[in-house]
């Protein structure tokens, strides 16, 4: 009988991670480390739903975390830290602030009826003038045209724009370096190259954004709403006068469709720079970034650290010991 093939040493590395992190969960390692010190966190999602986030997994998620830590809304969070009011510590006192990037349709369908079921409160960052629009975020509706070309079809367009990247995630990295106005150019001829493009339903339900009527409701009683520009630019390859458009209008569209004031910000992408931190400080209270980490006394409050979610709780339960798991 021939002998079984060997496993790969990355599947075995793979099993091996996974094992320990079990371990660490139902040991209860991982709960002592992330309550040894006393540090606020700040959990990131995106898109609920699908294979990455589950309803089931992110109701037993959250509510994992409800049994194991404070969870304050950000706006609380934010006022402590400004204050400079000492970060609670210990097993069910650590702090924890849930967010959601982009404003997305299924966090109004999904996670909203779960959070308001679990009694958890929430900040979701949303883009006015996409709401306005009815549109889907650029990277999105750029990875799902890409998706519709053959390889031969993207080396095309990759040509026609003379993108060093042939691959799509590299192409739309591509795209994140480009000024505003050649970016804009880009979509325009990915356009061309995809002129059947009709999204199908999973790409909806990931991808479409809340309506005006939604995004209200989704802030009222646990729930509340945060800016995350106009139009999710990435914001260090615009001029000054572009980011000061996309923050400042950003702000005062959702102050004029929420009827409150709206000063908490969140960057598209993560990205960043010196003069985007200058405008933000001038329009905001407090800006989180996709940076890993936690919060500490000295965090600056324009440039708030995150934990990234996972629906793997073994590794989420990590990430808050070591959010760069």
């Amino acid at each position: 009988m021939a002998d079984s093939p060997p496993t790969a040493p990355s599947a075995l590395k793979s099993y091996a991670r996974t094992s320990a992190l079990a371990v660490a969960l139902g040991s209860g390692v991982s709960h002592w480390l992330a309550h040894r010190h006393p540090v606020r966190r700040i959990l990131m999602l995106h898109g609920v739903g699908g294979s990455t986030m589950p309803p089931g997994d992110f109701h037993r998620m959250l509510a994992w975390l409800k049994q194991r830590y404070a969870i304050v809304p950000l706006d609380l969070m934010v006022r402590e830290i400004l204050d400079g009011v000492p970060a609670p510590a210990g097993a069910g006192r650590s702090q924890l602030a849930i967010t959601f990037d982009d404003g997305l349709c299924n966090q109004y369908r999904i996670a909203r009826p779960i959070l308001e079921q679990l009694e958890i409160p929430a900040t979701i960052f949303v883009c006015p003038g996409l709401v306005d629009a009815r549109q889907w975020m650029w990277n999105h509706e750029a990875r799902a045209r890409l998706k519709r070309l053959s390889n031969e079809g993207l080396m095309e367009c990759a040509q026609t724009l003379n993108s060093p990247a042939h691959h799509l995630e590299g192409f739309i990295a591509w795209m994140k370096t480009l000024s505003l106005p050649q970016r804009q150019h880009a979509q325009d001829v990915l356009r061309d190259c995809t002129p059947r493009f009709v999204p199908i339903p999973a790409e909806h339900e990931a991808y479409d954004m809340m309506s005006w009527d939604e995004v209200r409701a989704c802030d009222h009683g646990c729930l509340t709403i945060g800016s995350h520009t106009l139009t999710h630019p990435i914001l260090p390859t615009l001029t000054e006068d572009e980011i000061q458009h996309e923050l400042q209008d950003s702000r005062e569209r959702l102050e004029t469709e929420l009827g409150r004031r709206v000063d908490l910000f969140c960057y598209p992408n993560g990205s960043t720079d010196e003069r985007v931190r200058k405008v933000a400080r001038s329009i905001y209270r407090a800006a989180v970034t996709t940076e890993e980490g936690m919060v500490s006394a000295e965090v600056d409050p324009m440039a708030i650290p995150r934990i990234p979610v996972t629906s793997h709780l073994p590794l989420l339960a990590w990430r808050m010991h070591r959010p760069w798991a």
